[in-house]
């Protein structure tokens, strides 16, 4: 009966420990970067200071090819104002933004392959603490 108690037990910390990692890698894609989905691809975007890329996935994840593909972004501002920006291509699969030194609240990255449009909008983490 022991046995059988601990068995059900392992299995089912098992079970918890697959479920979480499947939760989280959920929002990060495969180049460490925060994944949003977008009509039947994935957007993500990564910030290594102090560049931005994005890369366009499809449904498995998997990199589309940056050939034939143009990618822009549009910063919101905390004054209520917007930038938009074009991306270069990066390597075979990404974009990248160089020097990006822009404070921002959020972005909408958007891809246009063959004049279809596929955007997604990512929120800025705000890293300042508010005493209340």
């Amino acid at each position: 009966m022991n046995a059988k108690f601990i068995l059900f037990g392992l299995l089912f910390s098992v079970i918890v420990i697959l479920y979480s990692v499947n939760r989280y890698q959920g929002t990060t894609g495969p180049h460490g970067g925060e994944l949003k989905v977008a009509e039947n691809f994935h957007i993500e975007l990564k910030e290594a200071f102090p560049n931005l890329h994005c890369y366009l996935l499809d449904q498995k994840l998997l990199p589309v090819s940056n050939v034939g593909v143009l990618c822009e972004i549009r910063f919101f501002m905390p004054d209520e104002t917007t930038i938009d920006l074009a991306l270069k291509p990066f390597f075979f699969d990404g974009f990248i933004l160089e020097s990006n030194s822009i404070i921002y609240n959020s972005c909408k990255v958007t891809f246009n392959i063959s004049g279809k449009y596929i955007s997604a909008k990512f929120d800025k983490e705000n890293l300042i603490a508010h005493k209340e």
